[in-house]
């Protein structure tokens, strides 16, 4: 390593100039950066990084970035950013156990200094610490993430001995993780052990009765020693975190009646009782479910995982809305890039907005959307909230830029600005478009509120939400009515209304996606309730034309 570390300083260098390239989005000057550094120090681990970097950063190609990372840090070259970037593209690859050990390693590896810009990493890894059984630290939980998927390739590669030895092993630290019970006796039956199969099947039924892979490899078992079947099928394997992801109310529920179907019923043959189970899943996700609006199943769950791709249910049509202009997170925008001007503004000593920016905007903020609203003195970017969101949202959509001690708008972005302000309602669009979807999309709503499980859920459920809204949207209602509805297609997020000395207090739902997200993007109006017997915290929502423009509904 002598000879790299004499040329590590040229390399840093080359990695500055590099990310100074990406900032002004001078692809072209990037790509030549890492092609001239490749060319003359082929084998530096500095090298596999910057080829790294540009996989991800200008091909967009995360495997090929995961291989460059991921020889880099087996070279010994793993500062902070390396393990980091690492991190994403493992977990794109869907190797999820590689990406969080990586998030962690960033995290101790960063500086002090550094710590803000791995956030993301830090609330990733809080969320599944919060979600580990108390016995269980995160440690153990990674090392078991490892023998899990090392079983699961052993498994699928019909290596039954060796991948029954590590379902084993991390049963031994996780005894009631009921995946590698079902694994471990697919192993066990495979290998013709069928006593050990059934007494691990059995056991993942102990630990959940409702886990229907053990179910069904028992009954499988069954036919094969009753004659009913010459050979076992092929098995899909169970994910390690799909478990963790379940949500065990409509699932049990499903199962149940599904069992109840089938003990009405008498089969010749295994592929009879499956062709049943298929023939009622079908018509159970195309049957209306009253207790969502009376959409699918099928339709719920498009809404929820492809709000913004399924064009059977919706479309979203942002080319043609002509009434964004007051959304206060597209105003907020347009005036904050203005107020930093083309060459920016200096930062604060904590990386923030300076104070007399973030307090002239403050201050015609609330002119325009609270007029009548009392407040105190804006002292610092984060009393600004509603400005700190929407400066986090322009940063992650690639808008605005932190650089050389300065936040400055890219020059595309002061481009598209120039345009707003000529008139250009094309340009308009754009921008309000980037801002809808970067805050719905990939913004963490948790930022500022720290509740990541469940702030994940109202973002999740966006589509859901917003169908609510056709259907209550035409008049003014009081934001219990919306509450109510979520709570009955969505009984595990029951979040009751709060009361402190009478005062009634809107749910955290209520808060984060209609009081936040759906005001801030301009789809809702809102207003102190009409009732008498309400205090001022409590609200009626109406949707608004821009609603209407926005969204085509085809269900």
């Amino acid at each position: 390593m002598t000879k790299f570390n004499k040329d590590f300083p040229k390399l840093e260098m080359r990695l500055d100039a590099f990310f100074d390239a990406i900032d002004d989005e001078d692809y072209k000057l990037a790509r030549l950066i890492v092609k001239k550094a490749v060319r003359k120090f082929p084998r530096h681990p500095v090298c596999f990084a910057l080829q790294g970097l540009a996989a991800v950063f200008i091909d967009d190609d995360h495997t090929d970035g995961y291989l460059f990372f991921k020889q880099a840090i087996n070279s010994g070259y793993a500062p902070a950013f390396v393990y980091f970037n690492f991190g994403l593209c493992a977990e794109k690859s869907g190797s999820v156990a590689e990406s969080l050990a990586a998030f962690q390693n960033a995290l101790d590896s960063a500086s002090p200094e550094e710590l803000h810009q791995y956030e993301p990493a830090r609330l990733h890894l809080q969320a599944i610490r919060e979600q580990l059984p108390e016995h269980l630290t995160l440690e153990q939980y990674l090392i078991d993430a490892e023998i899990f998927e090392e079983g699961v390739v052993l498994l699928e590669s019909h290596k039954f001995s060796e991948a029954a030895n590590c379902f084993t092993l991390l049963l031994k630290s996780q005894p009631e993780h009921v995946q590698s019970c079902g694994n471990l006796g697919i192993c066990q039956m495979y290998l013709g052990d069928h006593l050990s199969a059934k007494r691990a099947f059995h056991r993942a039924l102990a630990i959940d009765p409702d886990y229907l892979l053990a179910e069904n490899n028992l009954a499988m078992l069954k036919a094969l020693e009753d004659g009913e079947i010459e050979e076992l099928p092929r098995f899909g394997i169970t994910d390690f975190y799909a478990e963790k992801e379940k949500t065990s109310n409509p699932a049990t529920e499903l199962n149940q009646a599904i069992s109840q179907a089938m003990a009405n019923e008498q089969f010749d043959s295994i592929e009879d009782a499956q062709a049943f189970v298929e023939n009622y899943m079908n018509e159970h996700n195309s049957s209306p479910n009253t207790d969502m609006l009376n959409l699918t199943p099928s339709q719920t769950h498009k809404l929820l995982t492809e709000p913004f791709e399924s064009s059977d249910l919706l479309s979203w049509q942002f080319s043609n809305v002509t009434k964004f202009t007051s959304a206060p997170v597209y105003w907020l925008a347009v005036n904050l890039i203005g107020a930093l001007g083309a060459d920016g503004v200096k930062c604060t000593a904590n990386g923030n907005l300076p104070r007399n920016l973030c307090r002239s905007l403050f201050d015609s903020y609330m002119k325009e959307f609270a007029p009548s609203f009392i407040v105190s003195k804006i002292n610092k970017e984060d009393d600004f909230v509603n400005l700190h969101v929407v400066r986090s949202i322009l940063l992650i959509a690639k808008l605005i830029r932190k650089h050389g001690g300065r936040w400055k708008p890219l020059k595309s972005t002061w481009q598209l600005y120039e345009r707003i302000q000529q008139g250009d309602n094309t340009a308009a669009t754009e921008l309000y478009q980037i801002l809808f979807k970067t805050y719905a999309t990939e913004y963490n709503w948790a930022y500022i509120s720290g509740n990541e499980s469940d702030c994940a859920f109202y973002q999740f459920s966006i589509g859901y939400s917003l169908y609510m809204l056709r259907h209550l949207g035409t008049e003014w209602r009081h934001y219990r009515k919306y509450q109510v509805l979520y709570e009955q297609a969505f009984p595990d997020q029951a979040d009751s209304l709060s009361e402190l000395a009478k005062i009634e207090f809107p749910s955290q739902y209520i808060f984060h996606f209609w009081f936040d997200f759906a005001w801030q993007v301009g789809l809702i109006e809102k207003r102190e309730s009409t009732d008498e017997n309400t205090n001022g915290f409590s609200k009626e929502i109406i949707a608004t034309p821009l609603f209407t423009e926005l969204i085509s509904w085809h269900i």
